[in-house]
């Protein structure tokens, strides 16, 4: 099996390109900072410079590839980037495996990086192309680690978008590993697959979570889907990625993200990992947050 690996130093990339190497297989990539990926990835990986947006440079580092793992950044153009991959590489024969978003807001109104992946995954399914899609709720990494853990280290706060809505937060390793699973087999091809963690945690579990672990309190604070925008446009991002988030907090405060899936353990023979482990990992038991 041979794969080509784009979007390779993101929050999944890594874990996608450390799964199949784990699992003896050698993958290509191709970025746009090779030194970066190096640094990030190893050395001893088969790294090509590139832009995948470079029609010449795509068709170069896909020569004699069988699958193409295709992501690409959170952008307001997501979609024409990755369209413009899919048409090159049609006439290849080369398997495309997309990361794409939540199953419950891939819709052509949905918010707005999801009706990007909704146009990306319509054109793969009617282009004749083997594909495979796989549909993650959102990770662990992004929305605790990276959106909730700095505020509460701030402040002592948890702004609250979702009510007592939960969301089956997933760990972005898991992505990975499934991820790399789908390209070393041709088991699942023409699937789309969604994969959550093994349970949905609403916001007030989460703080208690955290509260026991370092011993501070957390105070959660009830917010609207409005104010996070506010927040965001205030803390310098772009209005269209501000107002993808506050989509995504209507969506999940309506319980849209709730539901659970066995597509990981069903592909990796194990169950997902659990936020309570997750948070094991990134908080240390004396950490002060306020």
């Amino acid at each position: 099996m041979s794969a080509l690996i784009l979007g390779a130093t993101g929050n999944v990339g890594p874990h996608v390109v450390s799964a199949l190497v784990g699992a003896g297989e050698a993958p290509r990539v191709m970025v746009r900072d090779v030194q970066r990926a190096r640094d990030q990835l190893g050395e001893h990986l088969d790294i090509v410079g590139g832009d995948m947006s470079d029609a010449g440079a795509l068709h170069a580092a896909a020569e004699g590839i069988d699958t193409v793992f295709l992501l690409s950044p959170h952008a307001f153009a997501m979609a024409d980037a990755q369209l413009r991959v899919i048409r090159e590489l049609r006439r290849s024969g080369a398997r495309i495996v997309k990361l794409s978003g939540t199953s419950s807001a891939i819709t052509p109104d949905g918010p707005h990086a999801c009706r990007q992946h909704w146009e990306v995954e319509r054109v793969l399914q009617e282009s004749g192309q083997p594909f495979v899609i796989l549909r993650p709720n959102s990770f662990l990494q992004v929305l605790v680690e990276r959106l909730m853990l700095p505020g509460l280290k701030a402040g002592g706060t948890l702004m609250n978008p979702l009510g007592d809505a939960g969301i089956s937060l997933i760990d972005a390793r898991d992505v990975g590993a499934v991820a790399a699973r789908v390209i070393a087999s041709h088991e699942w091809d023409g699937l789309t697959l969604s994969l959550t963690g093994p349970r949905a945690v609403t916001y007030a579990e989460i703080a208690d979570l955290v509260a026991a672990r370092t011993g501070m309190p957390v105070d959660v604070v009830d917010v609207a889907p409005g104010q996070v925008r506010a927040s965001l446009i205030a803390r310098g991002t772009e209005e269209w990625e501000a107002d993808h988030f506050a989509e995504m907090y209507e969506l999940f405060r309506a319980g849209e993200s709730e539901f659970v899936t066995d597509t990981v353990e069903r592909v990796l023979g194990r169950p997902p990992r659990t936020i309570e482990s997750f948070l094991d990992e990134v908080l240390e038991p004396a950490e002060v947050i306020a």
